[in-house]
């Protein structure tokens, strides 16, 4: 390519991100000031860090959910630099990053530019229906395109000529970095372990067979990378050990925990309600083996389980008066209760009543003082009759809603909140904010130009989702093909288990979340599946283009090296 062409191109490059850093300027933010478990948590848990008071005093949500997005607004506000923009340049980043890390499989510049251009612009990127909002997907993406980055540059970089073993460790560094990102800010994240194994086995192996890059480089960049992350995690425990006495990073992963919830999960009370993995009756039960357990029993039906029963009536179908509350809504009324009833000064003191609550309940389950399946330390609902049929049954549509993108809007809805409530939003974020009815005074009067640029990013959402839903399709259809001539040549390439490995990335997260859409609460939306976006589409771009290389070389005169 000429250097001009190339200039041409790098110029184009340049245009198209800011193009898109003007147009998404004009979108605030969405605070919802009484999401006391999600928004408006991230927020108070910021205010206490930058404050220097790590995530605050001791209550049931510190917590809860993972601390890196309050650290990372945290960070931000510290250093005066408003949050949405410096998201949108950490997501550009990353995009920039899973280009480099699959220059080995000779991307044309075309190929390289399509690609780049369908991740910057992913619509959901810029989707305000949900995250428009304060919530840490806005960091959770990113992160996971960066672990993913580092394990595909490993791959494709096992069998390559002169590859210094520091660029191959500071890949690894990426790798195990954006791993780490994503354990401490998401609790289901699971789904990305198995997509970097098959990297890292793949890289393993190739090098020991053979390859040009070393066994012993790659066995040193996986253990910088597992170095790297492991002493991130290990830090963020070590503080949450320091202040509340428990080396670990959320309670909801703590043995304790998963042991009380689990062991409520299996006792088996009367007729099975949806989306209810503990219902009354079987709370009825456990107040009557466990005497911790049971000095919950005011709290749990009481008035304040009428109110969390009105939320869940739409799921359960069962009147708020019989104070059934759906999975997505009990665990944390569990642990508000357990807080409230035992004013434990620390995790170390809370933890110690979900063991003891799970001993009691087990010990009954276990010597038939209750009717109950098998012991079930898991936070996942116990598997009833005809659940994996339901699952079975919504997840085409589900899979539908995913693939093409369904759900997109760039344009905000209004915040809700008090002035009290909604202004730690603006001063943490440094950001505008839609605007409120119970607020007006913090809302900016909004200008032609802001409403041409909304308008503009939601023509162009709506445009570029089918764009990206065929491409995603024909990605699956290329990948179909790379498998059987895989499997007819009996030789398994870089480019093959890259586009594997994302495909059981984004796959995972379709399954975990359709699951927990079945079984414990509505979960259908931008926000549950905003890391797979992206991930979709680096798979589909890889699949197409090895998909291309080799029906090129079938031709006379095709070329080996792609399209």
């Amino acid at each position: 390519m000429s250097a001009l062409s190339f200039g041409r191109g790098l110029g184009l490059v340049a245009g198209l991100v800011l193009l898109k850093l003007w147009l998404v300027s004009a979108q605030p933010i969405v605070a919802i000031g009484g999401a006391f478990y999600d928004d408006a948590l991230f927020i108070d848990l910021a205010k206490n860090v930058a404050q220097g008071d790590w995530l605050g005093p001791y209550q049931q949500a510190t917590l809860m959910k993972g601390p890196a997005y309050p650290l990372w607004i945290a960070g931000l506000h510290r250093l005066g630099i408003p949050v949405p923009p410096a998201q949108h340049v950490l997501y550009l980043c990353a995009c920039l990053l899973v280009l480099r890390a699959l220059r080995p499989l000779r991307l044309s510049r075309g190929v390289e530019l399509g690609l780049f251009c369908l991740l910057w612009w992913n619509p959901m990127s810029y989707d305000l229906s949900v995250l428009g909002r304060v919530l840490r997907q806005h960091l959770y993406t990113p992160a996971s395109l960066l672990a993913v980055a580092g394990g595909m540059a490993l791959v494709a970089r096992s069998g390559e000529e002169g590859v210094g073993v520091g660029k191959l460790a500071g890949w690894g560094l990426l790798g195990g970095g954006g791993f780490a990102v994503v354990w401490l800010t998401r609790e289901e994240s699971i789904w990305i372990v198995p997509t970097l194994v098959l990297f890292a086995g793949y890289a393993l192996g190739s090098s020991r067979s053979g390859g040009a890059v070393s066994r012993r480089a790659v066995l040193l960049a996986l253990l910088v990378g597992g170095a790297g992350g492991g002493a991130l995690i290990g830090t963020i425990c070590g503080v949450n050990a320091r202040h509340y006495g428990w080396f670990g990073t959320v309670e909801l992963r703590a043995t304790e925990f998963v042991a009380a919830y689990g062991a409520l999960q299996r006792i088996d009370a009367g007729k099975a309600l949806l989306f209810t993995p503990v219902n009354r009756a079987a709370r009825e039960r456990a107040y009557a083996v466990s005497p911790t357990f049971a000095r919950l029993r005011e709290r749990l039906e009481g008035p304040e389980a009428l109110i969390w029963s009105a939320v869940s009536e739409p799921y359960t179908g069962r009147p708020r008066a019989e104070k059934e509350i759906a999975g997505g809504w009990f665990i944390w009324f569990f642990r508000e209760s357990v807080v409230e009833v035992f004013r434990p000064k620390d995790a170390a003191a809370v933890l110690a009543v979900y063991a003891q609550i799970a001993a009691e309940i087990n010990a009954a389950c276990d010597d038939g003082r209750l009717e109950a399946g098998p012991r079930h330390d898991s936070l996942a609902p116990r598997l009833r009759p005809g659940d994996l049929g339901r699952l079975l049954h919504a997840l085409p549509e589900y899979l539908d809603y995913f693939v093409t993108f369904r759900g997109f809007s760039a344009l905000p809805g209004r915040s809700s909140g008090t002035e009290d409530l909604l202004e730690p939003f603006r001063r943490l974020t440094g950001w505008h904010l839609s605007s409120s009815p119970e607020a007006p005074e913090l809302t900016p009067p909004a200008g032609r130009w802001v409403e041409f640029r909304l308008g503009l990013l939601q023509a162009l959402g709506k445009g570029l989702r089918w764009i990206c839903a065929a491409v995603a399709l024909g990605g699956l259809a290329a990948w179909v093909g790379l498998v059987l001539h895989a499997v007819r040549k009996r030789r398994l390439g870089p480019g093959l288990i890259i586009a594997t490995g994302v495909l059981g990335a984004w796959t995972a997260v379709v399954l975990v979340n359709a699951a927990v859409h079945v079984l414990s609460f509505p979960n259908r939306s931008v926000g549950a599946l905003a890391q797979a976006y992206p991930l979709l589409l680096v798979f589909a771009g890889v699949a197409l283009h090895e998909g291309c290389s080799i029906a090129l070389t079938k031709r006379p005169g095709g070329r080996a090296q792609g399209p």
